[in-house]
């Protein structure tokens, strides 16, 4: 099993090696079409359990995600544009992103819910400047990387945005990235 990927160095937790194996084992299985289940956004989504010594090095475990997600990605889009034709995925794409757009163009400190006066949420400033720069990406102006998406941070303030909807986006931005490549 920890040959996988390289081992947590001492001190520094990883993530379970069992958790990590038993999803790329049933991965592989549905990539292979031997059963269904697993989408690029639930590979998206995981989380696993960090522990505190014995687990994977948690960065290889990630690239190594992001490398299967477009896998599942691209045999996604292969399968939607034989069922419905480049035409009717594109415009479902199309569709997808101006939604997006639409969200992240709102204006400043309205883009999202807030968070109670009282509950940690994202920094609205931070949120807000990333969003300018999906804007630009979604109207052509700026590219943008499945990377730069994934590795955003934000600092958090009591009363900020609603970190559940504003991760939905970023995941639903890294989704629309991945289908137009």
């Amino acid at each position: 099993m920890s040959e996988l990927f390289p081992d947590a160095p001492k001190g520094v937790p990883g993530y379970n090696k069992e958790e990590v194996s038993e999803f790329l084992d049933r991965a592989k299985r549905v990539y292979e079409g031997l059963e269904e289940g697993v989408t690029s956004s639930d590979i998206r989504q995981v989380i696993f359990t960090l522990i505190p010594k014995n687990g994977f090095e948690t960065t290889a475990v990630d690239q190594a995600l992001w490398r299967l997600e477009e896998a599942f990605a691209s045999k996604e889009r292969e399968s939607t544009t034989k069922n419905t034709g480049e035409a009717g995925f594109y415009k479902d794409i199309r569709q997808q992103a101006q939604e997006i757009l639409d969200r992240v163009a709102r204006p400043r400190k309205e883009k999202f819910r807030l968070a109670s006066a009282l509950r940690v949420g994202y920094h609205q400033g931070d949120v807000d400047h990333f969003c300018d720069r999906l804007v630009r990406y979604f109207q052509g102006d700026e590219p943008l990387s499945v990377a730069t998406v994934r590795n955003q941070k934000f600092r958090t303030q009591l009363g900020g945005y609603d970190e559940i909807q504003v991760d939905k986006v970023l995941d639903e931005t890294v989704s629309v990235i991945l289908a137009v490549r």
